[in-house]
């Protein structure tokens, strides 16, 4: 194992002169059109030199992921508990399948992520023909799901939130079998970044605690309680989450507007490994790697959207989130 995860991060560590610079972001978030910024991409022989059509940003970025998708594939050694990562592009991809049905969607290319442990094709006919015995947690949330839209309380909603539920239980329980310790405060501090969102989202709007309570992700170092004793009073959730390692992440948050939180939250997370990256007895490398480059794919979205939308660059980079460093 531990052979393995040296020579899986030099590989990575290789890689990460790569990555988007601070001089490219810039180039980019100045060009004048889609086309423009497509040509700085490909200066770096993003998507392995992959020619798309002409103003198809959304092809190349899809292309680059499957690319950093298969070199993590390839390179983790098994054990790590990296399989938790692609289970998210799954658990989406079930969720798609469930509303195609209850919405009579027929069409869902452009709904789809990259497969992830399984290939959308094999989820499809699984779904289809309710062979759910893969994984006992998606059988509970689709049956939760079946039985809800049958009494007619069924929506989009619950939905998203019974199969968020279910594939963190999924991902803890595999957790708990022994994985990477890196891997495992990810995966913490995300549910409890999530949740910490979800439960300042829920009290701007007044949305009240019962509504927060319905998404809440179990897995996270602040349990359920925690929120509750703060009710929706966001000075004792201040004060409850002063001794946690989200204390920081709150209070920004707290300041920002609500299209701001994946954002910071993606910058959290982020900042676990860049400044652990050293470790090369850990994934902390390979990983810091991996999350680095669906960041960089994240920003560059954002860059290319604002651009087909004549958004000013000063405004653009506003929504950038940092780079690995």
């Amino acid at each position: 194992m531990k052979e393995g995860l040296i020579f899986a991060n030099a590989r990575a560590k290789a890689k990460e002169g790569t990555l988007l610079s601070r001089d490219r972001l810039q180039r980019m978030t100045e060009a004048k059109t889609v086309e423009s910024a497509v040509r700085i991409l490909l200066e770096a022989n993003y998507a392995g030199g992959m020619i798309p059509e002409e103003g198809d940003f959304y092809s190349l970025l899809t292309e680059e992921e499957k690319i950093v998708t298969a070199f993590v594939r390839e390179t983790v050694p098994e054990g790590a508990g990296f399989e938790c990562f692609f289970l998210r592009n799954d658990y989406h991809n079930i969720k798609v399948l469930v509303k195609a049905k209850y919405a009579k969607l027929t069409d869902l290319d452009d709904l789809i992520l990259p497969d992830g442990n399984f290939p959308f094709a094999e989820l499809k006919e699984r779904y289809e023909s309710g062979k759910l015995d893969f994984s006992p947690f998606v059988s509970d949330a689709i049956a939760t799901i079946e039985k809800a839209f049958e009494t007619n309380v069924g929506g989009p909603r619950l939905i998203d939130t019974e199969l968020d539920k279910a594939l963190y239980r999924d991902i803890f329980s595999r957790l708990e079998k022994g994985a990477d310790r890196y891997v495992k405060e990810y995966f913490t501090a995300f549910v409890d970044t999530t949740n910490v969102a979800s439960f300042v989202r829920s009290t701007r709007v007044g949305a009240g605690f019962a509504f927060f309570k319905e998404g809440f992700l179990e897995g996270g170092e602040i349990s359920l309680k925690d929120f509750e004793e703060c009710g929706t009073d966001a000075k004792r959730a201040a004060s409850m989450l002063s001794g946690t390692k989200v204390k920081d992440y709150f209070e920004k948050i707290d300041e920002q507007d609500l299209a701001s939180f994946e954002t910071a939250q993606d910058n959290y997370l982020l900042k676990i490994f860049s400044i652990n990256k050293t470790d090369m007895f850990s994934v902390a490398p390979i990983l810091g790697y991996y999350l680095a480059k669906l960041n960089e794919i994240k920003i560059i979205r954002v860059v290319m959207v604002c651009i087909k939308n004549a958004v000013p660059a000063e405004e653009t980079r506003k929504r950038l989130r940092e780079l690995y460093a």
